[in-house]
């Protein structure tokens, strides 16, 4: 075994990181992780439980010498302490399981990072990431929210990439067609793994060309873009009340810790 080891802290003596080659902890004959229980040859060769019931022959698969193979809890305390970080941990999974669960909890774990949400594009990646991807492959406008947390901001259709200082999330907003009238969203893009960021925006929309004005309060809904950008909506703008000139719709928004969380209020 190739291992080298470096204490995490002075404070703790007894926890250490580790190295070392894969096999050291994988069945020799079928090649799959060790897991209790675990048995081993008179010599101290290991094999797992399931092997084991497959080779009735008493004979040792490495040294062949006859032998009874006996449970061995030394090793099973080993493979039990020996833990690893999630493969999904660059997109936000904090989870460390033993090695021969990685497998098992990779398979179910929906920590996958934040996704592109333009129709066709197969971007998967950390906040950080997602957000270059956004404002340079696509080319989103994008503006960054001063420490007032209020930013006035000319609309196009489409996306508008909203960033905050020195925070692992952004917001993304979008302006659509919508039925009878023009769709105006805003989600919060994080992990799914983060806990919902509990925020609330003021929004104030003004048309100078049709002399439309609209303001609402609501949540901000937080999503990983897994299912590609939520349906729902925030205002609807009817047909007739906007231009097709960005540079008469102008948004004011303001966007704080919510003291609770409640539907949309227009006002």
């Amino acid at each position: 075994m190739d291992a080298k080891a470096q204490r995490e802290g002075a404070s703790n003596g007894k926890r250490l990181t580790v190295t070392m080659e894969v096999d050291t902890l994988e069945c020799p004959i079928c090649f799959e992780p060790l897991r209790p229980p675990i048995f081993q040859c008179s010599v101290g060769h290991f094999i797992c439980s399931s092997c084991r019931g497959k080779h009735l022959h008493n004979k040792c698969h490495i040294c062949s010498a006859k032998t009874t193979f006996k449970r061995c809890f030394g090793m099973e305390h080993v493979v039990q302490s020996v833990k690893v970080p999630c493969s999904n941990a660059m997109y936000g999974c904090t989870k460390k399981v033993t090695y021969y669960q990685k497998e098992e909890h990779e398979k179910a774990c929906t920590d996958w990072g934040c996704f592109c949400p333009k129709p066709f594009c197969t971007f998967l990646g950390p906040t950080e990431a997602l957000l270059d991807h956004l404002t340079t492959e696509h080319e989103f406008p994008s503006s960054t929210l001063p420490d007032s947390d209020t930013v006035s901001l000319y609309l196009e259709w489409g996306f508008y990439v909203l960033q905050r200082r020195q925070t692992d999330y952004f917001f993304l907003l979008r302006l659509l067609p919508s039925g009878d009238g023009h769709a105006l969203s805003i989600i919060c893009v994080q992990p799914s793994t983060m806990e919902p960021n509990k925020l609330t925006c003021n929004m104030s929309f003004d048309c100078f060309a049709t002399g439309f004005r609209e303001s609402l309060s609501c949540p901000i809904r937080s999503s990983s873009l897994s299912g590609g950008f939520l349906p729902e909506y925030e205002l609807i703008m009817p047909k007739g009340k906007i231009s097709e000139d960005r540079h008469s719709m102008m948004l004011r928004i303001t966007i704080q810790q919510a003291l609770s969380v409640s539907r949309p209020i227009l006002q």
